[in-house]
């Protein structure tokens, strides 16, 4: 079936890292060898809190170290009156903030706890490793994954997802409300590793 003239914008975009690396350079830090080295490599010269350089240290991001990081990420904010809360599976979270704050407060709160309990760190890390675990090529993994949902054409290459430039051509027989969902799908579970229903994070 022939691509149409429908298309999706992209509301989401891929889960994948901003390639920065930095040399790390303090006294014993560990060489990383494995798929996704230059990015632990470029948290660890970061990082300067020795519970996420402890996190770090291995090349693993396990599901106890990912909620240590959350509970010092939840104490940090509740430490400024924030409560409720809790943690999506796609690695979003709610929670409730006090009245008297306004809302340029409360990101600069989430910001600085997210930063000071290595948050934005780990978890990121922790997404990335689980749902790539060889760090494939996103725009390749991305493709391949729409046109196994069917909702592109078969011929969709990782080419024309890098260059859909926010639209992605659906198949005449694919509502905008279908594609969004394979879309959503894929961005979360590119490769199919995991369990209906499931997403990296959980």
């Amino acid at each position: 079936m022939a691509a149409s003239s429908c298309v999706l914008a992209l509301a989401l975009c891929a889960c994948s890292p901003q390639k920065t690396p930095v040399t790390t350079s303090f006294e014993g830090a560990p060489s990383f060898t494995g798929p996704w080295a230059a990015e632990f490599t470029d948290a660890l010269a970061r990082s300067t809190d020795d519970f996420v350089r402890s996190v770090l240290a291995d090349e693993v991001v396990t599901d106890q170290e990912l909620s240590e990081t959350r509970d010092r990420f939840s104490g940090c904010l509740s430490s400024f009156g924030v409560t409720d809360i809790s943690f999506e599976a796609d690695g979003g979270f709610s929670m409730r903030s006090p009245d008297s704050m306004s809302s340029d407060a409360v990101s600069e709160r989430v910001d600085a706890c997210s930063e000071e309990s290595g948050e934005n760190t780990v978890s990121a890390l922790h997404s990335w490793v689980r749902r790539n675990p060889e760090n494939l090529d996103e725009a390749t993994i991305l493709a391949a994954c729409l046109v196994r949902e069917g909702v592109v054409d078969p011929s969709f290459s990782a080419e024309d997802y890098t260059n859909a430039d926010g639209d992605l051509p659906l198949l005449e027989s694919v509502s905008a409300g279908l594609g969004q969902a394979a879309f959503m799908l894929c961005n979360n579970d590119p490769l199919g590793l995991f369990a209906p229903g499931s997403t990296p994070g959980a």
